[in-house]
């Protein structure tokens, strides 16, 4: 890896040092050598200093000897390059925590790294005596950008001085804001896709030349890397399996598997479903005008896909908190004056994408039965599962009581309590005596329940909810001990 005069200095903050440096400076240095040499750096004894000199400036460091000057600068050389093997290993393996974490070390500065859409990948601090920002704050706990970060970012890098290569800008905090910091962003790009969004905090060091190169230098070595996992993802969407899975058309599951294996990468998160379409019946369906509408999300967002199906306008989304983003994207469509032409419906979250075809009925019953704008399948899941059967029956139960149900075998105990709990009117008395259990592990177990989950049990509209997807639930494990007997 060649390095340039700023980035040597910036490993050497722990030294006191006097740097004159061309603002200007390109990495090209190779090594550092007794004697001079193009593309090297010098190193010569000073009385008691020692100075690294090239031909892109100097740095003076106090109080050293000349082969322990040597041996310092060499190991910078030497820590670049083995921070740059672990870099790739860490792209490689989609394992952006770790990715945070090892540019965290270079840059000094807190980092985040979000998909095309805004969605968090991997965030490193410690922040400075400012404490995290609000809206980094906001991301680490939701996942996804808040409208006012999302708006406050776009504007922030639309109105930026100062572009560099590789598309990194540096953007400037507003005190007493969401984001009192300034920093650097870039967005990693490939043939004119987005695929992810780096930034760097200004709160511990002040950027210098160095900062600069080495984010160019990631920007190019990520975008390899992404659009080559882009390319991978795509011969999928080319021969049509999103549609297959809607249409409930035949599709191998390894087929199936490996692209949810593409989408997810090392990514925590859940799919939704997100139907948009025109509520004038005359334009209702209209591929010209849907077409139209999907242009501008392109223009704002990279989803996995979305294209017109079944005359709806269908974006698969993958997110940690699918339903900000879902919100943020629908509020950006809607920004030119279209909030009365378009409505949208949400399905609830899945993990399962063999799952879709009965996901996208979920939205389009959303969308049609909603009296919203935008409305949210989990809003009006309970009548749907009054109507509902079999499969589709199940696949609408509350999304995170059913992966209890089916993944988590130690929270058994749990929902059952739950369901007795729910059918006693929320009495602990007599659930508890139902259950043969003490009172206060029934109000641990529903309090765990509650704060694991964030379900509202004050809420008569989330208790007929629960109470119904765990009939449901309840009545397919049934079905499914039957049919293993016979």
């Amino acid at each position: 890896m060649k390095l340039n005069m700023w980035m040597i200095a910036n490993r050497l903050k722990n030294y006191e040092i006097e740097a004159r440096i061309d603002k200007d400076a390109e990495p090209i240095l190779n090594s550092t050598l007794p004697y001079y040499a193009p593309g090297c750096v010098y190193i010569s004894q000073l009385s008691n200093d020692i100075i690294c000199e090239s031909d892109q400036g100097s740095i003076l460091i106090r109080d050293m000897k000349l082969s322990d000057g040597y041996l310092l600068i060499q190991g910078i050389f030497d820590w670049y390059q083995n921070w740059l093997d672990e870099v790739d290993r860490a792209i490689m393996s989609n394992d952006f925590q770790s990715l945070a974490q090892l540019l965290q070390r270079a840059f000094g500065n807190p980092v985040m790294i979000q998909d095309s859409n805004y969605c968090l990948l991997g965030m490193s601090g410690p922040f400075g005596k400012n404490g995290i920002p609000p809206e980094w704050e906001y991301i680490r706990e939701n996942g996804q950008i808040s409208m006012e970060g999302y708006n406050f970012m776009s504007s922030a890098l639309k109105f930026s001085d100062c572009v560099y290569r590789q598309n990194v800008r540096r953007f400037c905090g507003k005190p007493d804001s969401l984001m009192p910091d300034s920093g650097l962003h870039v967005t990693i790009t490939f043939h004119g896709h987005d695929y992810e969004k780096l930034t760097v905090l200004e709160s511990n060091r002040v950027f210098n030349v160095g900062d600069i190169c080495l984010l160019e230098y990631l920007s190019r070595r990520m975008a390899i890397y992404t659009a080559a996992v882009s390319g991978e993802s795509r011969k999928y969407l080319d021969i049509g399996i999103i549609e297959s899975l809607i249409l409930g058309e035949p599709v191998p599951p390894d087929k199936v598997n490996d692209f949810q294996r593409i989408i997810k990468g090392q990514r925590p998160g859940a799919f939704a479903v997100l139907l948009i379409n025109f509520s004038d019946k005359e334009r209702k369906g209209d591929p010209r005008a849907l077409k139209f509408v999907k242009n501008i999300i392109f223009r704002q967002y990279s989803i996995m896909f979305c294209n017109i199906v079944k005359g709806e306008l269908m974006l698969l989304l993958y997110s940690q908190n699918p339903y900000i983003l879902a919100r943020q994207i629908f509020h950006t469509v809607t920004q030119g004056g279209r909030k009365k032409e378009l409505h949208a419906g949400l399905s609830c979250l899945f993990y399962e994408l063999s799952e879709l075809q009965y996901f996208f009925d979920q939205a389009a019953y959303a969308r049609s039965n909603g009296k919203e704008i935008f409305s949210e399948f989990y809003n009006l899941a309970s009548d749907y599962l009054m109507e509902a059967s079999g499969r589709q029956r199940i696949c609408a139960c509350e999304p995170v009581l059913r992966r209890m149900w089916k993944e988590d075998e130690d929270k058994m105990a749990y929902l059952k309590t739950l369901q007795v709990y729910l059918e006693e009117e929320r009495s602990s008395k007599r659930a508890s005596e139902r259950l043969y259990i003490h009172k206060n592990t029934l109000t641990y177990r529903i309090k765990f329940l509650k704060d694991t989950t964030n379900w509202d049990l004050d809420d008569p509209s989330t208790r007929n909810y629960l109470r119904l997807s765990l009939y449901a639930l309840e009545k397919e494990e049934q079905l499914a001990q039957k049919a293993k007997i016979n």
